[in-house]
């Protein structure tokens, strides 16, 4: 009998291990008069596991907890959750708690499952309501010795989530932010043809966070001044978006038609004529894991519109497009190699006689590569390691200031050739204190001032709510007078 419920044990973890499930009997194997039976068809019917192509667990051979607990910490890393019911989860409660020291053993995270676990058991049945405030306490010193101080609420944030429909599969997120409170969020996430996802509303995508330390790659969590941004995406978008998730990786596309910029051609710091740049804008990405150890994402972003404007400018944008490619290499779970680089090429039309005539502007590119090494290897700290480079004239969505430097904007075109390097080291003391700081360094070409910029900044949780942090910045420029920040902020968060 002990024998039986061993092989039973390990038909039901193989199939909770497995890539894709049969359409009627997916896992064969598995004893008609056992509970598992019922309960693993169950979550192959509501998508949350899958089987083998032919249905079958592969192999009854005589297996150990710790080879049991194995599958199924593999079985755990693929799981979607966002399919599984309340009693879908408690299903997978039950063999976790089973074999809970084996995988403390293995050194699976159970504290961290408990909570992925408890968040679907929040939304289930009901509203969702989620926030986070903000308060800076600052002195900034701008172009000294002039400096000015403020005190005031950075973010006031609530988050509204409702599951809904049959199964609770459909998702609808709404998000106020500011103390005037306005919808920076408000959209609807529908199950769609061929198990895939629609998005409809204002929504924003990150999809290029592997690249930029702030992203996937972060420090504190009360913020430090280093935390950069995408170049294209993480943006208001007002439109539809759709995506794919397979084996291997997922698919991504959206259209909308958003006001991209203010023009600021001259770099006087005023909007010239041109105004707003209004385009449709088509997204399309995949992003591919071929192994634990490769990743790469390619993709394309079009913005096709006719913006002809005041003949007094001379200048309008018409079409631009970006490609973009980007690698990822994880020798292993501490150390990663990453790298991504931008073509783009813009098409305006410009004022000749009288007439707009069609003017194609030279291409350029932008390009960066990364070390990225957690702190469990050199055990003290984390480290960042970033160089990069952006031709004059590449135009960024997100702003320059979002991808390049935190405390100075210089509108959505670069106006110089730019070489960059950064440095940024993270440290995690204990589950109360955490420390972090960075060095960037920016080489312009002819037209801009080269400038450094540096901080560090320390956090202390007082409980899992409530964080403070002390930050300090300086933005040393090669000529003109330096500017430097200091902050004190309380986050609160629920």
């Amino acid at each position: 009998m002990k024998k039986f419920a061993a092989l039973v044990a390990v038909a039901v973890l193989f199939a909770f291990a497995a890539p894709v499930f049969a359409a009627t009997n997916p896992f064969m194997d598995v004893p008609m008069n056992h509970w598992a039976y019922d309960a693993i068809g169950q979550l192959a019917a509501h998508g949350v596991l899958s089987g083998y192509p032919d249905g079958t667990y592969k192999g009854k051979q005589p297996t150990t907890r710790y080879e049991m607990a194995s599958a199924l910490a593999r079985a755990l890393a693929v799981v979607d959750m966002t399919k599984a019911s309340k009693q879908d989860v408690e299903m997978l409660k039950k063999l976790v708690l089973e074999f809970k020291d084996e995988l403390d053993a293995l050194g699976v995270k159970v504290d961290n499952l408990d909570k992925r676990v408890s968040v679907i058991e929040d939304r289930l049945g009901g509203w969702k309501l989620s926030g986070s405030l903000r308060l800076d306490i600052r002195n900034e010193d701008n172009d000294a010795p002039v400096s000015d101080g403020s005190s005031r609420v950075t973010r006031s944030r609530l988050i509204f989530e409702r599951w809904f429909g049959e199964d609770e599969s459909m998702k609808f997120v709404g998000r106020l932010d500011g103390l005037d409170a306005g919808w920076t969020r408000f959209y609807a996430e529908i199950p769609f043809f061929w198990d895939s996802k629609l998005t409809a509303g204002r929504f924003v995508w990150d999809l290029e966070d592997e690249y930029y330390l702030g992203g996937a790659t972060d420090f504190s969590a009360t913020g430090g001044f280093y935390g950069l941004d995408s170049y294209l995406t993480d943006r208001r978008t007002d439109g539809l978006g759709w995506e794919k998730s397979f084996g291997m990786g997922g698919v991504y596309a959206y259209v909308a038609h958003p006001n991209l910029f203010d023009m600021d051609l001259n770099r006087d710091g005023t909007v010239d004529a041109i105004g707003a740049w209004g385009a449709w804008e088509l997204f399309l990405m995949g992003k591919l894991q071929f192994t634990e150890q490769l990743g790469f994402d390619l993709g394309v972003q079009a913005f096709l519109g006719d913006n002809a404007e005041d003949p007094a400018v001379g200048l309008s944008f018409d079409n631009m497009w970006t490609a973009f490619a980007g690698l990822r290499f994880n020798f292993n779970d501490n150390i990663a190699l990453k790298g991504l680089f931008y073509h783009q090429q813009a098409n305006v039309d410009v004022l000749v006689g009288g007439n707009w005539v069609d003017a194609d502007l030279d291409s350029t590119n932008a390009w960066k590569a990364v070390v990225d090494v957690k702190q469990d290897l050199l055990k003290f700290t984390s480290l960042w390691l970033e160089y990069g480079q952006i031709d004059r004239g590449f135009v960024v969505p997100t702003g320059t200031e979002e991808v390049v430097f935190s405390q100075v904007d210089l509108g959505n075109i670069l106006m110089d050739d730019l070489k960059y390097w950064r440095v940024g080291a993270g440290q995690v003391w204990n589950d109360k204190w955490a420390t972090h700081l960075f060095y960037y360094n920016y080489d312009f070409d002819l037209a801009l001032e080269d400038f450094k910029e540096y901080g560090l900044g320390v956090q202390y949780t007082y409980n899992p709510n409530v964080k403070f942090g002390l930050n300090y910045v300086k933005v040393d420029w090669d000529n003109a007078d330096d500017d430097d920040v200091i902050r004190f902020r309380t986050q609160v968060s629920f």
